[in-house]
């Protein structure tokens, strides 16, 4: 087993488990009678494929320390985090589905119809998801609160991004922008640096390190892109069984992709009209089935496959050359291309 995942199911597991079990009986002494959040919370970072605190683990590795109690925190914060923003994202959107299973929010307004609570179900259930959310991203600053100096500038960084970048995706949406420069900066933002960069610095940093090599950087900003690329790629053409969402929701929602700004240059004129249907929630199957057909037809899907190759090639070449020999420079082109070529 390699030595990031026997990390993630041996220890980060294990220790994200504890804290929730803990913040369980913590709101039993402040004397709530139920406990719904925090156990909504615990179920919610038990799953995932814990991306981030991978990367992290290797850019604490980059160093050959060994992982303290500093680096465990750092992978649970960012455990956290990830569930915040994920609960957040599937407000913003009305996704229905997560990681193949009721959304949270929506989870919540049916146990309310379930019991016959009084109020609006929906209303429920959008307002402790967002809480959910709320105290998932406070565990996770309490977490951030105990790192290192120079590692809390990594970590608001990676907030400060994720939080740009998500403004971005939502902005580009109800404006309509199709432009691939708005696109690839929101990938970059919202998923690629949140979930690569950041935490490889964020390891770095908690080693003593004052920053991540250049060529580290550009790696992860590669890998990064790539991540949110193929998640692109999954929304449109990926199997709803494996990837746990329904096909068509980045459609509907309008989200400045790079897939749609190519398509906006690479279909043609005749049939450019069919790109004013994204962004409508009145968007029907067919509408999916033909704007899919065409997306690939005019060889979009192809050239963002294509971009997604170069990069993991480029990004792989660099941590041949700027990671120390041995497990941490094979532990990166390997993650790399779990990132990229994921089918879920």
């Amino acid at each position: 087993m390699p030595a990031d995942v026997a990390f993630v199911a041996g220890r980060l597991r294990p220790f994200l488990a504890g804290l929730m079990t803990g913040e369980q009986a913590a709101w039993k002494e402040h004397g709530s009678p139920w406990r719904d959040v925090p156990r909504a919370l615990a179920r919610y970072v038990d799953g995932g494929k814990a991306l981030r605190p991978r990367f992290c683990y290797w850019g604490h590795a980059i160093s050959g320390k060994r992982a303290g109690s500093s680096l465990m925190r750092a992978c649970a914060a960012l455990e956290l985090l990830h569930a915040f923003a994920l609960t957040h994202d599937d407000l913003m959107d009305q996704s229905a589905m997560r990681r193949g299973v009721p959304s949270l929010h929506r989870q919540f307004a049916a146990e309310h119809r379930q019991h016959g609570w009084a109020g609006d179900p929906d209303a429920y259930g959008q307002a402790v998801a967002m809480l959910t959310g709320d105290y998932s991203f406070a565990l996770a600053s309490r977490l951030s609160a105990t790192l290192p100096p120079r590692a809390r500038l990594v970590w608001a960084r990676i907030v400060d991004e994720l939080t740009v970048g998500q403004s971005l995706d939502l902005a580009g949406a109800a404006r309509q922008d199709r432009s691939a420069e708005v696109a690839r900066t929101t990938a970059v933002l919202k998923s690629g640096r949140y979930t690569v960069t950041g935490p490889l610095r964020l390891g770095a940093a908690l080693a003593g390190q004052a920053e991540l090599p250049a060529s580290l950087v550009r790696y992860g900003d590669l890998v990064g892109e790539a991540f949110q690329l193929r998640d692109d790629l999954l929304g449109v053409f990926g199997d709803p069984h494996r990837t746990g969402k329904p096909v068509g929701e980045d459609l509907r929602s309008g989200k400045p992709t790079q897939l749609i700004a190519a398509a906006a240059a690479m279909l043609p004129p005749g049939r450019r009209q069919l790109l004013s249907r994204v962004g409508s929630p009145a968007l029907t199957g067919t509408d999916t089935a033909e704007l899919t057909e065409a997306l690939a037809a005019c060889g979009a899907r192809d050239r963002i496959e294509r971009r997604i190759a170069g990069n993991v090639r480029t990004a792989c070449a660099l941590a041949r050359r700027a990671a120390p020999p041995g497990r941490v420079r094979q532990a990166l082109c390997d993650l790399a291309a779990a990132a990229a070529d994921r089918r879920e």
